[in-house]
C-alpha cells in the first residue's frame, strides 16, 4: 500500500509544522509519510529549543532541519495542511492548483489557527504541541480506512 504524503506548513519551519511532521510519523509512519515547510523558512535552522523540548520529554526521536515550501514539495504531496489561515492564504495564491487546508478545518474544527509559540514559555510550546497532536489524532480516526 502506497502511503499517503503529508506536508506540514507554518511560518519559519521550527515549531508548528516540524511538530505536527513529527507526531504523524510517529504514530502512523505505516499509513503516511509526513515532512513539512515553512512559508519564509530558511535553510537548514534546527528546530526550535520549545519544539524539541516537548517531544523529548515524550520521547519521541526526531531529526529536522528547516526548508521552505517549494513546488517540488507542493507536487510530492498528498495533502497539504496549514497552522493558519494566513499560511493557507499564502500557499493558495503561489500554487492555485493544489487543495490546502489548514490542520483543524482538516479535522472539522471552526477556529483554523493554531498559536505561533516562537519564543514563548515552556507552557505555550507545549499547550502547542498539544493542541497540534490532538488534531493529529483525530486525523487519523477520520481518515481510516
Amino acid at each position: 500500500m502506497k502511503k499517503k504524503r503529508v506536508l506540514f506548513v507554518c511560518t519559519g519551519n521550527t515549531c508548528r509544522s516540524p511538530l505536527a511532521e513529527v507526531y504523524l510519523n510517529h504514530l502512523a509512519s505505516d499509513q503516511y509519510e509526513a515532512k513539512s515547510a515553512g512559508v519564509f523558512a530558511g535553510v537548514g535552522a534546527p528546530i526550535s529549543t520549545g519544539s524539541a523540548a516537548v517531544l523529548q520529554e515524550e520521547g519521541i526521536v526526531f531529526n529536522h532541519r528547516s526548508q521552505p515550501v517549494s513546488a517540488e514539495l507542493m507536487e510530492w504531496a498528498d495533502v497539504v495542511l496549514t497552522m493558519s489561515s494566513s499560511h493557507k492564504q499564502l500557499l493558495n495564491e503561489r500554487y492555485p492548483r493544489k487543495s490546502i487546508q489548514t490542520l483543524k478545518e482538516a479535522v472539522g474544527d471552526e477556529a483554523s489557527d493554531i498559536a505561533d509559540p516562537f519564543g514563548g514559555s515552556t507552557e505555550q510550546y507545549l499547550a502547542t504541541a498539544n493542541e497540534i497532536k490532538s488534531a493529529i489524532e483525530r486525523f487519523l480516526k477520520q481518515t481510516k480506512t
